[in-house]
């Protein structure tokens, strides 16, 4: 055999070669950053926070939401309320001693309730009657609501709209920066959906309550800041915090204006890296947003029912403290008003809440941060991994290799999450991950193709030698030609001819030869056929099993079946042999089969000198004990407990629980009557009826009833060859009336034989 001698350059070259360009590939996607990847990225970042969410800190975090939820409705009636009701749900928090008093809500239509619109209604209806004189002197709903704003500090919220329209804030931000414009990075809107002006006049502040989620639907990030045309406007939360330390600019750093490197940012080289707004400063990302950092479910502590802060029955004393010098949202959160979303931690949360958590998060300081380096670390992380791949995997041992990768991908993953878990830095792991996984099994793959080829030489050399299945294993393993093995866990079959001694002695030698190739030949096929390994023939006798050198995921079934098909063909071969006069047969053959499951140790087993693939242990000689067992109880085949178990659906009978010689522990053994289709007809569901009877009387030693069922049962299984286990049985229990066993006995029989 020529093997070429280059094979070994060739086998480290070729896969490093795909490695290095696999590093390559993914240098270029990583560093164009497509949507996949910041999708991916997002995956990892929401699970990160779903495991460590930030701390709730209300002492630190005066922020409050007043929810008009379902239940507040359906106490108060439906939305929208009158503005009157509204007035005094603010005049009430007002009273409590609120900060600012910031809506979630756009009031962008007058009152359909005022008394003003309600007399409208009256005057056009030719059935109402009396004088209107008293509606007409009532104060508009509107102009309650406004006069209760003008008294507070108010902060109203606004809709930005893609649509074209001449409505804008009055009160656009005040902001301060540094760099290149900020068209290049702030989302640009056509119009707005503003409050009424007899509304808007009477606040301090507005800001958008616009949160835009994305493709997946999960708000990650929050806008600070907005434009509409030329004009600049800040969130519902950060006008809330300007409007409660009362702040007048907001200042904020562009990427070309503060000298920052410009890694992975807009291509006009403009990117927001921060904001300040008193004496708060917090990161950006790009486009000015805030990466929100949610806290875990709090609602509880956050949320106050508005129908609470409404309701006389209840004091405004059990409240108050909850909104006394804080910032307060008032938001919709009953589902039918559809202000719901969906964040890292919560399928459902409120969209106040959302404005609630931005607002503790630049107080409290807590921000998920992704500076401008990460980028760059990702990278070359992603570089190093792949080049250590590429050198290290076509020089080191297969299990080395999957130590090596499963090592740097772990590195790379703890990396991350401590980065998350101990300083809010957002690393994502996912293309180092993703590149990793990728060499690993490429370059795995690559390394398998080469190594097969030289295989292939070696299994032509020892073809000759060795069994297909072991010449497979030893050209995957050279280490298997030593001495060892393995504990596998194994279907064992020990088979033997019946009344071989009384055939040899009725049969010259040469005919003996004769009858063992024409017998052995069939069964070998058909255990091969069924997947089994021939450990070895003794005489008569076959010794095989399952699982082994190959995995085989169903060893109990195949074996089973391949048990049921020997027996078949034993009846073929008698009918055919005993048939005709040209070779020696003995009359009507017969064998025993034992069928045992479980833990062997398996492999090469002998001399330095001499060895043979071949199983030891004791599930092993179980099997043999089980096959010798098939003489006493007059059947050919039994299998042991752990085998029946795994045989679901085929015709299996419990024939005894047995304290088998050498053995202290009794076992269960069973008799293997058919597959599937058996199990499925009337006549065996009758016989396992009956016999299940039998054993139940059996054991409990009411004799008469057992022997009863063994009478019903004879007749009925001399098609499946059980009827002569039933004469062993009812031999037994005569011996039993005589000489009773004990009343504790549980129904274990002790062999006296083999």
């Amino acid at each position: 055999m020529k093997i070429s001698p280059t094979f070994g350059q060739r086998k480290k070259l070729s896969p490093t070669l795909i490695g290095l360009a696999l590093t390559a590939l993914f240098f270029y996607v990583n560093v164009g950053q497509t949507r996949l990847t910041e999708q991916l990225s997002n995956i990892v970042f929401d699970h990160y926070q779903r495991v460590k969410p930030r701390e709730y800190k209300p002492n630190d975090a005066p922020v409050r939401i007043i929810e008009i939820d379902d239940e507040s409705i359906e106490k108060l009636g439906q939305w929208p309320w009158p503005r009157s009701q509204m007035a005094e749900l603010h005049n009430r928090l007002n009273q409590a001693g609120a900060a600012v008093l910031a809506y979630d809500i756009v009031f962008s239509e007058k009152d359909r309730t005022s008394p003003e619109n309600i007399l409208e209604i009256l005057k056009s209806n030719p059935r109402a009657g009396g004088d209107f004189t008293n509606i007409e002197k009532l104060v508009s709903h509107d102009r309650q609501f406004a006069l209760a704003l003008s008294e507070s500090n108010t902060v109203l919220g606004f809709f930005t709209v893609s649509q074209m329209n001449d409505k804008r804030p009055d009160m656009s931000g005040r902001f301060s920066w540094g760099g290149g414009p900020l068209d290049a990075v702030v989302k640009n809107f056509a119009g707005a959906i503003i409050p009424i002006p007899e509304l808007e006049s009477r606040a301090n502040g507005i800001g958008f309550a616009t949160i835009l989620p994305p493709s997946d639907g999960i708000i990650r990030s929050a806008p600070m800041i907005y434009r509409i045309g030329e004009d600049t406007y800040r969130s519902l939360s950060l006008e809330a915090l300007r409007a409660a330390i009362g702040a007048g600019v907001v200042k904020f750093r562009l990427s070309d204006g503060t000298g920052e490197a410009n890694v992975g940012v807009d291509p006009d080289g403009v990117e927001i890296s921060q904001m300040m707004i008193g004496d708060f400063t917090f990161p950006t990302q790009r486009d000015g947003s805030l990466r929100v950092y949610y806290t875990a479910d709090q609602n509880g502590a956050r949320i106050i029912p508005a129908w609470k802060i409404l309701s006389h029955d209840i004091p405004m004393e059990s409240w108050s403290d909850k909104v006394a010098g804080h910032i307060v949202y008032i938001g919709a959160g009953a589902i039918g008003l559809k202000d719901i979303r969906a964040t890292p931690i919560r399928n459902n949360e409120i969209g106040a809440m959302i404005h609630a958590q931005v607002t503790e998060q630049i107080i409290t300081g807590d921000h998920l941060k992704r500076p401008f380096f990460v980028r760059f670390f990702e990278v070359v992380t992603l570089v190093a991994c792949g080049l250590i791949l590429s050198f290290l995997l076509p020089r080191v041992k297969a299990y080395w290799g999957a130590i090596i990768s499963a090592m740097l991908a772990g590195a790379v993953y703890y990396y991350s999450w401590h980065s998350f878990s101990a300083n809010q830095t957002l690393i994502s792991p996912v293309f180092p991950l993703l590149a990793i996984l990728t060499i690993y099994l490429l370059m795995t793959i690559a390394s398998y193709y080469l190594t097969e080829k030289d295989r292939s030489q070696i299994r032509s050399a020892f073809s000759m030698y060795l069994s297909p299945a072991m010449v497979r294993r030893v050209s995957h393993d050279p280490s298997l030609l030593t001495l060892g093995g393995e504990e596998r866990n194994m279907t064992i079959l020990f088979l033997d001819v019946r009344s071989f001694s009384r055939i040899s002695e009725s049969m010259e030698p040469e005919e003996i030869t004769t009858f063992l190739n024409i017998f052995l030949t069939p069964m070998t096929n058909m255990l091969q056929n069924g997947k089994a390994t021939i450990d070895k023939y003794i005489g008569d006798a076959i010794v095989a099993f399952w699982n082994a050198p190959l995995d085989d995921d169903e060893h109990e079934k195949n074996a089973a079946e391949t048990v049921l098909k020997m027996n078949e063909e034993l009846v073929r071969l008698n009918e055919k042999y005993m048939a005709q006069d040209q070779i020696k047969w003995p009359e009507n053959v017969s064998v025993g089969i034992g069928l045992n499951t479980g833990v062997v140790c398996v492999g090469n087993l002998g001399s330095e000198q001499r060895f043979s693939y071949s199983m030891i242990g004791d599930a092993a000689n179980l099997a043999s004990r089980i096959e010798g067992l098939t003489k006493q109880y007059k059947v050919s085949v039994l299998i042991g407990e752990a085998t029946a178990l795994a045989l679901d659906g085929f015709a299996v009978l419990e024939a005894d629980l047995i304290q088998v010689v050498g053995r202290k522990k009794p076992e269960r053994v069973f008799y293997l009557a058919g597959d599937e289709s058996m199990t499925n007809g009337t006549e065996f569901k009758t016989i396992a009826k009956h016999h299940e009877k039998f054993l139940t009387a059996y054991r409990a030693q009411d004799w008469e009833i057992a022997l009863s069922e063994i009478k019903a049962l004879k007749p009925i299984t001399e098609e499946i060859a059980f009827d002569g286990y039933y004469d062993v049985m009812a031999e037994r229990i005569e011996g039993y009336k005589t000489n009773p066993p004990e009343k504790d006995w549980g129904g274990i029989y002790k062999a006296t034989s083999k």
